[in-house]
C-alpha cells in the first residue's frame, strides 16, 4: 500500500504502523537502497508542485524536517525528498505542509544541491515501483477526521525509449544489451562508479556512467550479452557523444542474456515491478543479441587459450597466496586442461590458503593467475571454492624464463597468466553467484572433468608429488619481490617489441649503442617540472628546437614591429586592394597607436567572423588575443613602401582557431602577403596552404621531457619527445590552447611520479628505450630515448 493516511486521534504514528522496523535518524543515513526494517520520520517543511520527467513520469519534491519529538544529533535537520511514479498522484492531493510523514523502502543518494541549499548531504527517493510506503498523519479537526486510506498498487507498463531516439537533456527509461562494461571501481570521490555500454536493435549505442556510494547497489552485470533495464537515466552530451548518468529515482534490473534460462531479474533493490510486457522485451532482446553473436565476446576455456591472448575466464578458486604487497596469486580451474607448459608462481605451500588435498588432487588442471595492484584487495578477500569471472586476463609466454637463462636455450617458453592493474577493457575479478547460468555450466564442466578423468588425474597427481620437493628447485627459486611482471599491469604499456626480454638498467648501462631495450623502472624525477615548458617548437626540415615565445617577449616584439612600420611610412589613410578592405582606427594610449585591420574578401556572399581572415597591423598582444576570440584566421603584418609583408618570424605568422603558428627563421623564405590573393579564389585557408603560399617552413609543437629512471640496479636519464604525443595520448598543440588538457597532463605526471610520496611507493613503468651516440671523439656520450610506449588507462586519468 504505497500511501496510508493515519488519524492523529489514534495516537503516535509509530503505534499505528505494523512491521516498519527501526526508526533511523537523519545523521545515521547511509548510501543504500531500500534499507530493510528501517523507517525515517519528518515534518513536511516545503512542498513543490509536481513536474514531468522526459519519460512522462511525474516527480514530486518535498523537504522534510526532522521530527522535534525525537532527539537528533544531526546538524542538517532538513532533507530533500523525491517521490516518483504512481505514488505522486496519491501524495499530491494528500500531503500538506506541516504534515508528519513516515517513509519506508526509500533509497538514499547524494544530494547534488547540498552545498547550495544547506540541507542534508543525502536526498531520499521513493517509488511505488521499489515498494516504497508513505504513512501520513494529517493535522485535522474533529469535523474532518481521516480514516485509513489504502491505495491499491497498480502494476503499470513504463515507456521505454529506443536508443536511436534519445536526445540531450531528457530523462528516459531504456532497455538494452550490454556490449561493454567495467566492474565497479572507486571513483575520484567517495562513490563507486560503473560504466556500461548498451546497444539495441536500432543499431544505436549508449554509454552509461552509474554512481553509487555502495558498490552492491550498482548494476549486477556478469558478462557482455546481459540484458539491462534502466529507469530514469539522464541523457547529456559528453565529447560529442550522448551519455547516460543515473538521475534521481534511478533503478536497474539485469537479466542473463542466454536463451532458454529463466528471466529472473538481478535487482538494485528488493522491490520492483516486472510485467508481462517487460518479459516480452527481455526475450526479444535475448533473441536479437544471440542472433548477433559477433557483437559480443565468446567464452574461452583454458583448453582453448592462445599465447598473447586477452580473454575472460569463468573458473573456480582452488587456493590463493600473497606474493608481495602488490601481487596475489590465485590458483583456479575450469574443468579443462591448458595444453601449454605452465609457469608456476613460487609461493610456498605453507603460504597457500586452501585445502591441501584439493590443491594436490586438482593440480594438473589448475593454473596460477597473478593479480596486481588495484585487484589485490579483491583477490585477498576471496574464499577458496568461490566461482569467479576474471576479465581481460592476459595469457603470456614467459620469454627469458629462468630455464632459458640457466643454460637451457632450447627450452620451450612457459605460459603464465596475468591480471594487470587498472580497469581498462573491463579488467577485474567478479565473484559469481551459484545460481547464475554461467556457474551452472561451469559446475557441469567441473563435474565432468572429475568423473571422466579421475584415473588419469590421480596418476598425474602422484607423479607430480613424487617429482617435486616441498619448495621450488634451486634453478626456479625466485624471491617474491622479483616475480616477473609484464608491461600491462604497470602505469605504462608497450605498443610494440613485447618479444624483447626485459633488462635491468644496470645491464642497459653496460651495453654499447645503438640498441633497443625493454626495461621496468620507476620515474624518480622529470624535467621540466613546470609542464608548460615541456612544449617546444620543432622544425622538421633542419631538426632544430626552440622555446615557445612568452607573452612578455611577444608583446615587446609586436610593439617594436608597430613602431618599425610607422617609421617605414605606413599610410594612415585606409588603402583597399582588390582582395581586401581596410579599416584604421587610433588607440587612445600614450603612443597614439594606429591599428590597421584588412578584411580579406572571399567568393562567399555571407561569411561569419569565425570563418573570416583578417590582416592586422600595429596591434598589442592583448588586442591580438581579443581578435583571436572573434576571427578564425589572423595574420599579423607590417607595411613597407613597396608591399605588405610579414613581421619577423619571432611573431606568429598565423593565428587560426586559437592556435598560434610559427615559422622557422632558418628554413623559411618569406614572400609578400599579396601572394595570399591566390587563396581567395578557392577560399582555402588551411594553415599548411597559407604557410606554403607565404614561403614559410612551419614549426610543429612537440613535447620534450627528460625522465630519470631507476630500478635499483642503476639509474639513467631518457628523453621523451618525438613519440611523446603517443605516450601521453595528447597533442602538444592542443595542450597550448586547452586548460582541460593541461590539467590532464598534470594528472598523468602526478600518476607516474606522485608528488609528496616516497620513491619506494612510486609506480613501476614498463617501456622501450633506444640508445644512441651524440658528439664525436672524446666528447661522445650515450643517450637514451623512450619509444613505443604509452600511459596505461588514459581514459581513467
Amino acid at each position: 500500500m504505497p500511501l496510508q493516511q493515519l488519524r492523529d486521534a489514534d495516537g503516535p504514528v509509530e503505534t499505528q504502523m505494523s512491521g516498519c522496523g527501526e526508526w533511523i535518524e537523519y545523521d545515521k543515513l547511509q548510501l543504500e537502497s531500500a534499507p530493510i526494517n528501517k523507517y525515517i520520520k519528518g515534518t513536511i517543511l516545503m512542498k513543490y508542485p509536481p513536474h514531468e520527467l522526459g519519460t512522462g513520469e511525474k516527480v514530486l519534491k518535498i523537504v522534510l524536517e526532522e521530527s522535534t519529538t525525537q532527539p537528533s544529533t544531526s546538524n542538517q535537520a532538513s532533507i530533500n525528498t523525491f517521490i516518483f511514479g504512481k505514488l505522486v498522484d496519491d501524495c499530491e492531493s494528500i500531503l500538506k505542509q506541516g504534515d508528519t510523514v513516515v517513509l519506508t523502502n526509500f533509497q538514499a543518494s547524494k544530494s547534488p544541491s547540498a552545498s547550495k541549499d544547506g540541507r542534508h548531504a543525502f536526498q531520499l527517493e521513493l517509488s511505488d515501483e521499489e515498494g516504497a510506503t508513505v504513512f501520513v498523519c494529517c493535522k485535522t479537526g474533529p469535523e474532518s477526521a481521516a480514516i485509513i486510506r489504502k491505495t491499491k498498487v497498480v502494476m503499470q507498463d513504463y515507456t521505454y525509449a529506443p536508443l536511436n531516439t534519445i536526445k540531450d537533456g531528457v530523462t528516459v527509461n531504456v532497455y538494452g544489451v550490454v556490449k561493454f562494461f567495467k566492474q565497479p571501481y572507486r571513483s575520484k570521490g567517495t562513490d563507486y562508479c560503473m560504466t556500461v555500454t548498451i546497444v539495441d536493435p536500432t543499431g544505436a549505442k549508449l554509454h552509461c556512467v552509474i554512481f553509487n556510494g555502495n558498490a552492491d547497489h550498482l548494476p549486477k552485470i556478469y558478462r557482455t550479452g546481459d540484458v539491462v533495464r534502466f529507469h530514469r537515466v539522464k541523457i547529456q552530451e559528453f565529447n560529442s557523444e550522448l551519455q547516460a548518468i543515473s538521475a534521481p529515482g534511478f533503478s536497474v534490473l539485469t537479466f542473463d542474456g542466454a536463451l532458454g534460462v529463466p528471466a529472473t531479474p538481478r535487482a538494485s533493490s528488493k522491490s520492483y515491478h516486472f510485467t508481462a510486457t517487460d518479459l516480452q522485451m527481455v526475450e526479444d532482446l535475448r533473441r536479437w543479441a544471440n542472433a548477433n553473436t559477433s557483437t559480443f565476446k565468446t567464452t574461452v576455456t583454458l583448453a582453448d587459450v592462445k599465447a598473447a591472448e586477452y580473454f575472460d575466464l569463468t573458473c573456480q578458486l582452488v587456493a590463493k597466496g600473497v606474493v608481495d604487497r602488490s601481487a596475489v596469486m590465485l590458483k583456479v580451474w575450469d574443468g579443462t586442461k591448458c595444453p601449454h607448459t605452465l609457469k608456476d608462481v613460487p609461493v610456498d605451500r605453507s603460504a597457500l590458503e586452501g585445502d591441501a588435498s584439493e590443491i594436490t588432487r586438482l593440480g594438473p588442471l589448475t593454473v596460477d593467475v597473478l593479480t596486481y595492484d588495484n585487484h589485490t584487495a579483491t583477490a585477498k578477500s576471496l574464499k577458496p571454492g568461490t566461482y569467479l569471472r576474471i576479465c581481460n586476463l592476459h595469457a603470456k609466454l614467459a620469454v627469458g624464463s629462468s630455464e632459458t637463462r640457466s643454460g637451457c636455450p632450447g627450452a620451450a617458453p612457459k605460459m603464465e597468466f596475468h591480471l594487470h592493474g587498472g580497469t581498462t577493457y573491463g579488467r577485474g575479478i567478479m565473484p559469481l553467484p551459484t545460481d547464475c547460468e554461467d556457474v551452472r555450466q561451469l559446475k557441469r564442466s567441473l563435474e565432468s572433468a572429475l568423473s571422466s578423468d579421475q584415473d588419469s588425474m590421480e596418476d598425474l597427481t602422484l607423479l607430480d608429488v613424487l617429482n617435486s620437493s616441498s619448495g621450488p628447485s634451486a634453478s626456479e627459486e625466485i624471491s617474491a619481490g622479483c616475480v616477473e611482471r609484464c608491461q600491462q599491469e604497470s602505469r605504462t604499456v608497450l605498443t610494440a617489441h613485447q618479444h624483447i626480454s626485459p633488462k635491468s638498467l644496470g645491464e642497459v648501462l653496460h651495453q654499447t649503442a645503438p640498441r633497443k631495450h625493454r626495461i621496468r623502472a620507476k620515474l624518480v624525477n622529470y624535467e621540466p617540472r613546470a609542464l608548460h615548458q615541456s612544449v617546444k617548437l620543432y622544425c622538421p626540415h633542419c631538426r632544430s628546437l626552440q622555446e615557445v615565445p612568452g607573452d612578455d617577449d611577444l608583446d615587446t616584439w609586436l610593439l617594436d614591429a608597430g613602431r618599425a612600420g610607422a617609421g617605414a611610412g605606413s599610410c594612415s589613410e585606409p588603402h583597399d586592394a582588390g582582395w581586401y578592405e581596410t579599416t584604421v582606427w587610433e588607440q587612445g594610449d600614450q603612443r597614439r597607436r594606429q591599428i590597421t585591420v584588412r578584411f580579406v574578401k572571399t567568393n562567399r556572399l555571407r561569411r561569419t567572423p569565425e570563418r573570416s581572415t583578417i590582416l592586422v597591423e600595429g596591434v598589442s598582444l592583448n588586442e591580438l588575443y581579443q581578435f583571436s576570440e572573434t576571427f578564425g584566421n589572423i595574420i599579423p603584418t607590417a607595411t613597407r613602401p613597396d608591399d605588405l609583408v610579414l613581421n619577423d618570424l619571432s611573431i606568429p605568422f598565423l593565428i587560426q582557431d586559437g592556435s598560434w603558428h610559427y615559422g622557422c627563421r632558418r628554413c623559411s623564405d618569406p614572400r609578400p602577403v599579396s601572394v595570399l590573393q591566390s587563396l581567395t579564389q578557392d577560399d582555402t585557408w588551411e594553415s599548411s596552404a597559407i604557410a606554403k603560399a607565404l614561403g614559410i617552413q612551419q614549426l610543429s609543437y612537440v613535447f620534450v621531457m627528460k625522465f630519470t629512471l631507476d630500478d635499483g640496479s642503476g639509474s639513467l636519464d631518457a628523453f621523451l619527445w618525438d613519440e611523446a604525443e603517443k605516450f601521453f595520448g595528447i597533442s602538444a598543440a592542443d595542450v597550448m590552447i586547452s586548460e582541460v588538457l593541461q590539467e590532464k597532463l598534470t594528472r598523468i605526471m602526478n600518476t607516474l611520479c606522485p608528488p609528496k610520496t616516497s620513491p619506494e611507493d612510486y609506480p613501476w613503468l614498463e617501456c622501450c628505450l633506444k640508445s644512441y651516440y651524440v658528439g664525436e671523439g672524446l666528447d661522445q656520450k650515450t643517450c637514451y630515448q623512450v619509444f613505443d610506449s604509452t600511459v596505461a588507462g588514459l581514459e581513467d586519468i
